[in-house]
């Protein structure tokens, strides 16, 4: 149910959207085929508050009817060319018309009865018009609660990713060969959307991406969906290695969102586009802290990396100040030709931070060493604090008792 309110000024209209918007979906977090009841439901009131010539204002506010929810995230998708500009009380990522709302660190506890309200400033070209569908922590819903009863059998969202083991494929991107996908051959048995992962290689390896195989195939088995440049059989795809691009891996996530609506893609709908990261190895790494500007993304991982003081290859230390995510900065030790640009870089940043070090990795060991397994986890383990605020992952990552804890690790923070 949609109604629309407007006063007479031609500068300020007010929609009061009563959208009926109801989950009707059952727990996902089942161990095992045992039966389970849910109830659950939201209501959402969107209105227009102002509009001026190419924009308006907006707030959307979310009624939980169902139980208790610990995290919330608002989705819905513009019937016109509307475009969000600015946000408060949360934060968003807008893919085209899709937009997904996400709780800041204040408000994400949401009680039964209770409501929170975001808002937006955005431009259009033409009259805003109100959604027709919202979803509530990816369930679409009408405005009242339906218990639900299920035997599905899922992975326990709750459940850290590392302790996931699916089996993975490895292929070349759809209509793209400038990257090979890494994906859980089912993401159907994940239960719940991937992340994604853009994966920058060493040396700025825009080919061949063999080297990176498997590390990149135990991140995929954690339940991910990794998006790495290079076609899948080496062969030539029109790229030249050696150098940063890191456009490359801000269009490896834009395939990504063309792969989430492609109707005959196994991803389809199975991605979680609000949770993105970008991530590479040496001169990938770069490539990596670049891309990660991209307000799309949500987390970055550099190994073995960095910005060099000189502003070789064209990308000075200043970069480091344009970061608004969490970063996870990892090195192999003094014998690690990037170990002191790896501090440096650690240093410089002003985002929340881990500097994460084990001395055996040397350069190469995180990507195809003997370390590549205890590297891997840590790169999972701090996408799943990052991205799903899983607590687990966060206890490994910064707990005395977790990664520091692991001789011959240490670790440093700040501003988490």
């Amino acid at each position: 149910m949609i109604t629309l309110s407007r006063n007479d000024s031609p500068t300020r209209r007010t929609a009061a959207v009563g959208v009926a918007v109801a989950m009707t979906a059952a727990a996902v977090a089942l161990i095992g085929s045992q039966p389970a009841s849910a109830a659950a439901g939201c209501r959402v009131d969107y209105s227009v508050g102002s509009e001026w010539p190419g924009g308006f204002g907006a707030t959307a506010a979310v009624t939980n009817l169902g139980d208790p929810l610990s995290g919330w995230r608002l989705s819905w998708t513009f019937l016109g060319d509307e475009r969000i500009s600015q946000s408060w009380n949360g934060t968003h990522t807008q893919s085209g018309a899709q937009v997904t709302a996400t709780n800041a660190a204040w408000n994400g506890d949401l009680a039964t009865g209770g409501t929170v309200s975001f808002g937006f400033n955005a431009t259009s070209s033409a009259r805003p018009t109100a959604p027709s569908t919202f979803t509530l922590n990816g369930v679409v819903c009408t405005g009242s609660t339906a218990p639900t009863t299920t035997t599905t059998t899922t992975t326990p969202v709750d459940r850290p990713m590392v302790d996931n083991n699916f089996a993975v494929t490895r292929e070349g991107a759809y209509g793209d060969n400038r990257f090979t996908v890494f994906r859980p051959s089912d993401p159907r048995a994940v239960g719940r959307a991937l992340p994604v992962l853009a994966f920058g290689n060493g040396a700025c390896a825009h080919t061949n991406n063999s080297e990176v195989t498997r590390a990149l195939t135990f991140i995929a088995s954690k339940g991910f969906a990794v998006v790495d440049i290079g076609s899948v059989n080496g062969s030539a795809n029109g790229l030249p290695s050696g150098s940063p691009i890191p456009s490359l891996l801000t269009d490896a996530i834009t395939w990504a969102e063309r792969e989430q609506q492609r109707s005959a893609s196994p991803l389809a709908q199975r991605l979680d586009l609000a949770k993105v990261a970008t991530a590479g190895h040496s001169c990938g790494g770069l490539e990596a802290l670049v891309a990660a500007q991209d307000r799309r993304v949500s987390a970055v991982v550099s190994l073995n990396s960095g910005f060099f003081a000189d502003g070789s290859f064209g990308y000075p230390r200043s970069e480091l100040a344009k970061l608004h995510t969490p970063a996870l900065f990892m090195d192999g030790g003094s014998s690690d030709v990037a170990y002191a640009n790896n501090q440096a870089n650690y240093d410089l940043a002003t985002v929340p931070a881990v500097l994460a070090r084990q001395p055996q990795a040397g350069h190469g060991g995180f990507i195809s060493g003997n370390q590549t397994a205890d590297g891997m986890t840590t790169v999972v383990q701090f996408l799943d604090m990052v991205l799903n605020g899983n607590p687990a992952a966060r206890s490994y990552i910064l707990d005395p008792s977790g990664l520091a804890s692991r001789s011959p690790w240490t670790v440093a923070r700040k501003n988490f």
